[in-house]
Parts: C-alpha cells; structure tokens; sequence
C-alpha cells in the first residue's frame, strides 16, 4: 500500500506519478476533495463549477481518493480566524499539522510508501519507519529558516516597507519542517535554490529529487508589431518581497518600457500610480499576452507560475535564484537594479 496525504488542493498532484514510480495504486487522503460533478451542472454558474473542479484532485488513474464529510467545517472555521495574510499562512500551517496528527495513528501495518508535504509529514513519517516503509516529502513551502532571513535582509534593504516584517512562523514550524527532512528517505524540491540550500545544509544531494512544476501548454510567441513601449510583468503578487521595488526603479530608468503588475493585499497601492504601470488581473497575468519579458525578482523562495508559462513561450525570464525554479532565465541578484538593467538592455542587442 502506498499513502499520499494532501491537506489542501495542491499543483504537485499533477505530478504524482512521476513522485510515486512504478507499482500499485495510491491511496490519496485528502479531506477537501469532492466528486467529480455531473455534465449536468453546466447550467450550474462558471465560478462556481470552477471553484468544484479545483476540489477534484487530478491524480492518476487507479488512485482512491479519500475525502473527508464535513471537512468544509474545519477550513471555514481557519479562514474566519484568518482576516489578514499572515493568520492565512498560519491557518495552513495548522491544517496540515493537524491532518498529519489525526493520519498518523491510523497508518497500516502493510504500508510500503508514505507521501506527505511541509509541515504534514513529521507524525505519519515515524509511523511509517516503525513500519519499515519508505518516507517521500514534498518540499511545497520554502525552507521557514531561510525564508525569515530572506525577509529580514529585504526589510533591511527596504525599511520603510513595514509588510517585510509582517509574518514568521512560528519556531515549532521551523523545527517541524526541519525535522520532517532528517525522517524523510527522499525529499522532492521545487528549484535549484533549494536543491543547493539542503546540499549545503548536509542533506546527501541523491535524497534529493527535482519537482518541476507540470508541463504548460506551448502557445506560439505572437510576433510584434510596430515600434511601441515594450512590456514586463512582475511575476507573482506585487509586493517588496517579490521585487516590487526594484521593478519600479527599472521603469524609471527604462522610459521605453511599461510595467505589468497585479496587485494583492500588502501592495502599496500609492507606489503604482504611475504613468507606464497597468495593474492586471490574474488571467491576464498568467495569458502573458503582449508581455516582452518576465521579471521574477523575489527577495525570498517563490514559484510564481508565470516564469514556467514564459519558457513554454519561448519568453525572456529575468530572475533571481529565488524564483528562478529550474527553468532556463538570466540570473541576477536580489536587489541588483543595474543587473537587471543590463539584462533587460541585452534583449535588444
């Protein structure tokens, strides 16, 4: 028997199959999950046979899903306590915990593989080596440790941004999280930071397995026309931690560019009101029409989904090693405005 726990819709479902290998199938405890809904309810509204199907998990074929009644109850219950962004994180942090403690006792005898996330695996991972079974984490968060010191360098550098120093985790998260890697027979990583971050940290490199985000649909990069301002997008939400700040003083250095920005809780809305910035839905973020570049210039580890659907276009990526995941992109340092200057120049020559 195989076990995969998933506390909350995630994208590396996707990519379980790859995970797992060969062998039988998996069963998939995942609480939040609903049925696949009737063809009937297409007169059912858009948003919310959207909002259904992102409850239905894509895994592969063979797999039992394991849903759990009433476990609405239990999400509704943490989003009410999480009015701001960082109760958000913590109501996450708590529901996968509290998922790995109610799993835990109730793991078999016969398991042979334990699949679970960040923060969700520390309890059903000794329960399984008692059993002789084989650990798998995903590592789908970043590293807490390194995350705080990526954030307390970025308020340095930016002091009057007061939303930097808004949110830690809590120490027991940080030695959670730490605690699944040393249980863990191999840990699954969303990009060559982090890969390089647990080689340094002692972890042996062949523990180590790379999670790439799921293959984006290749669409044709449409040709421009005309002589007009070129366009960048901030990857991800537009805050200081994710390069907001620096992808503003590239405007203004680069009059014959426009910048692409979606703004989220956090963003200073005062800074965006500038000539050459266009605030932009979701959708248009990740339909990258009439972009020229990407700019991923994350202070701390973040996979914004649009650097993996820019080099399925054929789109320049300009990034730092925070959110560079392990796709192909000119690399530059955190907080480097010149760097990204100078690759943005590079473009035309």
């Amino acid at each position: 028997m195989r076990l995969v726990l998933v506390p909350e819709p995630a994208p590396w479902l996707a990519r379980l199959a790859t995970v797992l290998g060969e062998g039988p199938p998996a069963d998939v405890c995942a609480p939040w999950s609903l049925p696949a809904g009737p063809e009937r309810w297409s007169a059912v509204p858009a948003r919310l046979r959207a909002a259904w199907r992102r409850r239905v998990p894509a895994v592969s074929e063979g797999a039992r899903v394991w849903g759990l009644p009433g476990w609405w109850a239990v999400e509704a219950g943490l989003r009410l306590r999480g009015r701001s962004a960082s109760a958000v994180f913590q109501s996450r942090f708590l529901l996968r915990e509290g998922l790995a403690h109610a799993v835990a006792p109730l793991v078999p005898a016969r398991v042979e593989t334990v699949v679970a996330p960040s923060l969700c695996a520390r309890e059903p991972f000794a329960a399984a080596r008692r059993r002789g079974a084989r650990c798998v984490l995903i590592e789908d968060l970043p590293s807490l440790r390194q995350l705080h010191a990526d954030l307390d360098e970025a308020a340095a550098c930016h002091p009057e941004e007061a939303f930097l120093r808004n949110h830690r985790a809590r120490a027991r998260d940080v030695a959670r999280q730490e605690a699944e890697r040393v249980l863990a027979d191999e840990i699954w990583v969303r990009g060559a930071f982090a890969h390089a971050r647990l080689v340094a940290a002692g972890v042996p490199a062949e523990k180590l397995r790379e999670l790439r985000p799921p293959e984006p649909p290749h669409a044709r990069r449409a040709p421009r026309t005309g002589e007009g301002e070129r366009v960048a997008l901030l990857a991800g939400p537009a805050l200081a931690r994710g390069g907001l700040n620096e992808a503003l003083a590239v405007l203004e250095a680069r009059p014959g560019w426009r910048l692409w920005v979606r703004p989220t809780e956090g963003t200073a809305l005062a800074r965006l009101v500038h000539p050459r910035v266009t605030r932009v839905t979701e959708a248009a973020q990740r339909g990258l029409e009439g972009v020229d570049a990407v700019l991923a210039l994350s202070w701390c580890e973040s996979h914004p989904v649009e650097v993996a659907l820019a080099a399925a276009r054929g789109l320049p990526v300009i990034a730092t090693d925070r959110a560079a995941g392990f796709g192909p992109c000119t690399r530059v340092p955190r907080g480097d405005v010149p760097a990204v200057l100078a690759a943005l120049d590079a473009l035309d020559a």
